[in-house]
């Protein structure tokens, strides 16, 4: 019989799912919580307008993150993002710490806080880039995580356009419910979230090296 190698990896995400709802399922509900559209509490604009293919330039003034720089966590692939030249007279609104972006295009409505970047970087016209409001009561790396986790994301598939290349427009993304529990609780889930990805990484990472070991010693077998 077939067994999938994807397999272990659906389990060890279904496992820390569990954890994670397990653990703050009565917690958060202790808490007093807040409802809120998204677009009371952050500014939604496209990303930047490059026309056609993006090139890439060696030696560009800065870096674009493209659909295809987001992993299945919602993560960007830094190793494979390019630098490109920025042309036309519209000013770049560039990435800063604490932007959000969010895939509008492709299988993989996912959104991406960015960290401390050091260096230009834009995202391409595929994305929503999201901007908390002048306030303290939300934590940009707690909205990318609820916009990644399933109730939305059940949410845009249902309002989700097209087939073949699903389309989220902004309106959806603005009317988005945004569940906002105390600053507090929202770092610590954010925390937990964290190590759990990072258990998830390394687990999978074990997986594959065994998966390596295992195609090694099969070829030398069958020389």
């Amino acid at each position: 019989m077939h067994h999938s190698n994807d397999a272990p990896k659906r389990a060890i995400c279904i496992d820390l799912s569990a954890k994670i709802k397990h653990y703050f399922r009565n917690f958060l509900m202790m808490q007093i919580e807040m409802k809120v559209k998204l677009h009371e509490i952050a500014d939604i604009e496209a990303g930047h307008p490059f026309r056609g293919a993006i090139p890439e330039h060696e030696h560009g003034d800065c870096q674009v993150i493209q659909v295809r720089d987001i992993d299945a966590d919602g993560l960007v692939n830094w190793g494979g993002v390019i630098c490109t030249q920025i042309t036309g007279r519209k000013r770049p609104d560039w990435l800063r710490e604490g932007s959000i972006i969010f895939a509008a295009r492709g299988a993989r409505n996912l959104a991406s806080c960015m960290p401390d970047l050091g260096r230009p970087v834009v995202c391409a016209q595929h994305f929503f880039r999201i901007t908390l409001k002048a306030t303290n009561d939300a934590l940009p790396e707690f909205i990318a995580w609820q916009l990644n986790q399933a109730p939305l994301q059940r949410y845009f598939r249902r309002l989700a356009q097209g087939s073949a290349q699903v389309s989220i427009h902004r309106a959806m993304l603005e009317q988005a419910t945004i569940t906002l529990p105390p600053l507090e609780q929202q770092i610590i889930l954010t925390r937990f979230a964290d190590k759990a990805l990072k258990e998830k990484q390394r687990l999978t990472q074990l997986i594959d090296n065994r998966r390596q070991q295992i195609d090694l010693i099969a070829n030398d077998l069958f020389k």
